[in-house]
């Protein structure tokens, strides 16, 4: 797998987020940085001389973020990339021989929908790599790569991943565990003691064992682990708001449910606090 951060750009001011942070991104990791623009023909297809002024135009703006990718990051490798198509499926596709997407998203922004700010969610769910969503939020001071586990499968991916990307890039990672005891149907009954305390327990020796893989596969990197007792997603965002990046699995899916994002990534997207890499568990993910 070729090292190299595809970049969705489209001129907005999401998308410029997205450019800054992976350009940037890629410098740290040694990796070469392709800027794609997908451009829908569609409602120019029966004429020629409009298609023909779309293309021109997106090569102009391809030109003009490669110019601004440049004066970020001098010394990344870059091509450049015009495609035709619906956003979604042409990234979906060029996601199989990327090592990372990184698109930028309209939440916390003033923009009701720019191509690549109203679509990361979609995307994430149905590409073949890794997907960094980037917020406008003002990324400085920021430190620290998070990462949530649940002993899953997909979240042990997401571990290793995140692992790789904190020794690449010099930061610590924090590794966090977020449980809550689920709200039983009547009333009158309530979780005991007991069983609380072996939900801790079994959250607690997710976070040892997740500790002992990264230690055996990066033994000089500094590692915090964190028990969080709340609601998944309200625990994973709140432990990233000041993160460098998050990392979050997403459970494998496939024919049309791998469309779908699982609730916990939808809803740190919706929510989101950094910026935020999904990983999938349907595919052979390259390392960070």
């Amino acid at each position: 797998m070729t090292n190299k951060i595809v970049i969705g750009v489209d001129g907005s001011e999401p998308a410029r987020a997205a450019l800054r942070w992976g350009v940037e991104h890629a410098a740290k990791q040694g990796a070469a940085v392709e800027l794609f623009y997908v451009i829908d023909l569609t409602p120019f297809s029966d004429t020629p001389v409009f298609e023909s002024e779309a293309l021109a135009q997106g090569q102009k703006l391809l030109d003009q973020e490669l110019e601004y990718a440049k004066s970020i990051a001098p010394d990344v490798t870059y091509t450049t990339n015009l495609a035709p198509g619906t956003p979604t499926a042409v990234f979906e596709e060029e996601s199989k021989g990327a090592s990372l997407i990184v698109v930028g998203t309209h939440k916390g922004s003033k923009l009701p929908n720019v191509i690549f700010g109203s679509k990361p969610i979609r995307l994430a769910a149905s590409a073949h790599a890794p997907v960094a969503v980037v917020p406008t939020y003002d990324l400085g001071e920021r430190h620290g790569v998070v990462v949530a586990v649940d002993g899953s499968p997909t979240a042990q991916k997401a571990l290793l991943y995140a692992a790789d990307a904190a020794d690449a890039i010099g930061e610590t990672l924090q590794v966090v565990s977020a449980w809550t005891i689920p709200a039983l149907p009547a009333t009158d009954v309530v979780w005991s003691a007991q069983i609380v305390e072996e939900v801790r327990n079994e959250a607690k020796a997710v976070l040892q064992g997740a500790k002992d893989l990264v230690a055996n596969a990066h033994p000089n990197l500094k590692v915090e682990t964190e028990l969080i007792e709340a609601e998944p997603v309200r625990g994973i965002v709140e432990a990233a708001k000041h993160a460098t990046l998050l990392v979050v699995g997403n459970r494998g899916r496939k024919g049309l449910t791998r469309l779908f994002l699982g609730s916990v990534s939808h809803g740190v997207l919706n929510n989101i606090p950094s910026p935020v890499v999904i990983i999938r568990n349907d595919e052979d993910l390259p390392e960070a």
